[in-house]
């Protein structure tokens, strides 16, 4: 069976318009090459499917019968390209992220925000997890992106740099650090609010800090409320900060190997990056329109 689209698209064209020029017009090819086209579906149909005069085509019964079967299939396999198309442009499909919280109430939002207006096809799903676990979700393949700090080398993953941000300490207002700048063992002096597995627990580790550590929480907004309670200090990292309230609070910067992050998209190497997902990333790669209070553009040079 040979089966040619132009042949059934022609004849579509010339049952509906009632003309072979007419249809050769809409086909942009030939009257004579039209007529071809259609002897040659007859021939492969076994059947006429044109009654023809000089100035007008009308089909016969199985030429009816033939519209009648085919219409529907037209109508779904140009339904079926145009989405294909659209998906290779990015315009439909799903893209899955895992993502640092800090990035998910920070950047991310936005990012999304003005992604859907774009692409309002596109089916997102945003995982939020400890940095470890993000990049571990791109790996095993539970997400196409992953948004995070990539702290060592990983060779099965490429990772693009976008952003920096900073560690800061906050403190209670009126405390004897604000104004101040602080040193990662300035944290001895004071009872430290510990967010567990977060950059701040990573650098203080990583720095031999011996912290005087009063309480451990898991969010963000424990660790303000118990600061601005004057139950001791924390480190939170610049991005999340516009995003929360700091009535209360005063922000301490921390000049100190490790207090600068670069955050960056995961995603593993050597794989087919979907249309959207090369879209989401370009978005960020621009910074545009986003508001990067907080952040900074990443800069090999700093």
């Amino acid at each position: 069976m040979n089966i040619k689209y132009r042949q059934i698209k022609g004849f579509l064209l010339a049952a509906r318009l009632g003309s072979f020029k007419k249809a050769a017009a809409a086909l942009s090819i030939t009257q004579p090459s039209f007529s071809i086209l259609m002897k040659e579906l007859e021939e492969n149909l076994g059947v006429p499917l044109f009654d023809r005069t000089t100035r007008r085509c009308t089909l016969t019964h199985g030429g009816q019968v033939f519209q009648k079967e085919v219409s529907g299939a037209m109508e779904g396999l140009e339904e079926a390209f145009l989405h294909m198309k659209e998906f290779g442009a990015g315009r439909r499909g799903q893209l899955t992220i895992a993502a640092l919280g800090s990035l998910s109430f920070g950047i991310i939002p936005q990012a999304l925000s003005e992604f859907q207006k774009r692409y309002p096809e596109v089916r997102i799903t945003l995982r939020e997890m400890r940095n470890n676990q993000v990049f571990e979700a791109v790996r095993v393949r539970e997400a196409e992106l992953g948004m995070g700090s990539l702290l060592k080398a990983d060779s099965s993953l490429t990772f693009v740099p976008l952003f920096t941000d900073r560690l800061m300490l906050i403190v209670p207002v009126g405390h004897p650090l604000e104004g101040s700048t602080a040193r990662w063992k300035t944290l001895e002096k004071y009872p430290y609010i510990m967010m567990t597995k977060g950059p701040a627990e990573y650098a203080i580790r990583a720095n031999n800090v011996q912290i005087n550590l009063a309480f451990e929480v898991d969010h963000v907004a424990t660790a303000l409320a118990m600061v601005r309670h004057g139950l001791g200090i924390t480190a939170l990292p610049s991005s999340v900060l516009p995003s929360l309230s700091m009535d209360g609070l005063a922000q301490v910067e921390i000049s100190a190997p490790m207090a600068t992050r670069i955050l960056g998209a995961a995603y593993r190497k050597g794989a087919y990056l979907s249309a959207p997902a090369a879209n989401f990333l370009e978005m960020l790669k621009s910074g545009t329109p986003l508001d990067l209070t907080g952040w900074k553009p990443y800069s090999p040079n700093g």
